[in-house]
């Protein structure tokens, strides 16, 4: 699998966990965004997989959803394994 589609995937996993979270509590993206102090259309752009949220992003989501920011980060691990995607640790 290419390098582009693992980060295609990637930003599709992050995508359905804070969906996920978001609904569970009750959160629209709007009343998301105005928690984080973002835009709107970026929490949608998350969401659809069209942005992938940054380390920054992640910790606002951590605090607003109750979603842990390693909850987020393992289902990303998780789906780099599944694609048999690894960075070797012996890169220099």
């Amino acid at each position: 699998m290419s390098a582009r589609k693992n980060r295609t995937s990637l930003r599709q996993v992050a995508a359905i966990k804070i969906k996920e979270a978001r609904q569970l509590n009750n959160v629209s993206q709007m009343r998301l965004a105005e928690l984080m102090e973002v835009s709107q259309p970026l929490v949608s752009s998350w969401e659809c997989g069209r942005v992938t949220p940054s380390i920054d992003d992640i910790v606002g989501i951590e605090v607003a959803l109750h979603l842990s920011a390693g909850t987020l980060l393992s289902a990303i691990a998780y789906n780099l394994s599944e694609d048999n995607f690894a960075v070797s640790s012996d890169t220099p």
